[in-house]
């Protein structure tokens, strides 16, 4: 962690961002003449690295998780760091791509793009693999995240943008109205994986097809968007609160909405204090959490010197 921290700001006449080099992370989004930031962050680029909160990071090499951190690949068995619980593998590990420094690779007004090396064998993973970050402000009022990857093997890959987004002005998100545009949902165990089967929204609490508030229960879920590994880019959810509303758009096949229960008051954030558990609503576009050990799911192989590409826009 000795590396020096760079930040980058970029905007235009209606949305500003701030990056840093640190895990490629959204630190403060703010639209013009509003005071409220738009997602949780830190005024001190330095904390960063000792949050471990994933906030406004980039996952990878493979976000969410991988049940006993194991799957097969080309009739080989493929052993990846069981970080969590010591027996499961999330976002990529302990030394997974948000918990890396960054190098910036071009930056103008309006855009930032930074890039990464992962080496063959980083938390168990084949392949050296090379990613880049960009993000752009494109007008009127819309954060582009696009995402570009190749690798020299045969590997796997999810990668997830991970901001905790709150309009209030305050920690508490229940009155925060949702919509997702997703008529199924993954079924999951105690332990956060999916079952395996894909189950109807309808006449469940996942039904969000229509804008409701979120509420108070604990959220960490993962809604089907499509059964492609990248799609076209489409609405797949709108976020809103008092005068701030937000569209997401993206060609993932799954958001996983994770309310931040888990929150744990580690640092003084951009509201004047710690961040309680709830007080942001993450909307993750990514694949489908175990899909390399569920064939039904979107597949996630990323085949040797081909291109991985995902877009996933915040529209204001």
């Amino acid at each position: 962690m000795g590396e020096p921290l760079q930040e980058i700001a970029i905007g235009n006449r209606s949305l500003h961002a701030n990056v840093i080099t640190y895990g490629a992370s959204l630190t403060d989004l703010r639209l013009t003449g509003k005071d409220t930031p738009l997602v949780l962050g830190y005024a001190d680029p330095s904390i960063y690295p000792f949050d471990q909160q994933f906030m406004g990071s980039v996952i990878g090499r493979y976000g969410n998780r991988i049940a006993d951190g194991r799957f097969c690949l080309n009739d080989q068995e493929i052993c990846l760091e069981q970080n969590e619980t010591g027996i499961g593998h999330l976002h990529g590990g302990s030394n997974g791509l948000w918990n890396r420094h960054w190098e910036v690779a071009k930056r103008t007004a309006t855009k930032a793009v930074l890039e990464v090396k992962s080496d063959n064998g980083d938390g168990g993973y084949p392949g050296t693999l090379i990613l880049s970050a960009s993000y752009e402000i494109v007008e009127p009022a819309t954060l582009r995240l696009t995402f570009l990857a190749a690798c020299d093997r045969d590997t796997i890959i999810n990668i997830c943008h991970h901001p905790y987004f709150n309009f209030s002005g305050t920690h508490p998100t229940e009155q925060h109205m949702l919509q997702i545009n997703a008529d199924c949902y993954l079924p999951s165990s105690k332990s956060l994986l999916p079952t395996g089967s894909v189950a109807r929204v309808e006449g469940t609490s996942f039904d969000f097809r229509k804008e409701r508030l979120l509420g108070k229960v604990d959220r960490n879920n993962t809604f089907c968007l499509h059964r492609k590994s990248s799609g076209e880019l489409l609405k797949a959810a709108r976020l809103s609160c008092a005068d701030i509303s937000m569209e997401l758009w993206t060609t993932q096949p799954g958001i996983h909405l994770y309310n931040g229960y888990k929150l744990s008051r580690k640092h003084t954030g951009h509201l004047g204090s710690p961040y309680p558990p709830r007080s942001g609503i993450c909307l993750e576009a990514q694949a489908w959490p175990n899909s390399p050990n569920e064939p039904a799911f979107p597949n996630t192989v990323l085949r040797a010197d081909t291109t991985y590409r995902q877009v996933t826009e915040y529209r204001f």
